[in-house]
């Protein structure tokens, strides 16, 4: 916004008790200077998101590549634990036999 432009433009909405508390306590937290400057800020920067849906589209894909690879690692390292695991098997089946002459 321009530093001549005014707001002329009144917009209004009720709260309960809770809810009001809750909106200063996250004013105090982020330092805004009053309801108001908060509650504009929040509702622009959605309505600028809003108007920008590829960038919200690029921010959730890239969120889902994270974590697909976090699942992968998982999975790589299960596959790991379990060859492990079936190896330790595989080598105390093979001494028992060996141990009863079989």
């Amino acid at each position: 916004m321009g530093v001549l432009e005014t707001r002329s433009r009144l917009v209004s909405f009720r709260l309960t008790q809770d809810e009001l508390e809750n909106l200063r306590v996250a004013c105090l937290m982020l330092g805004a200077r009053n309801v108001s400057d908060f509650a504009r800020r929040a509702v622009l920067d959605l309505a600028e998101a809003r108007a920008h849906p590829e960038a919200q589209l690029l921010d959730r894909f890239s969120a889902l590549e994270l974590r697909l690879a976090e699942i992968e690692m998982e999975v790589r390292h299960n596959g790991d634990m379990l060859r492990a695991l079936l190896k330790n098997s595989v080598t105390e089946s093979l001494e028992k036999a060996k141990v009863k002459g079989v």
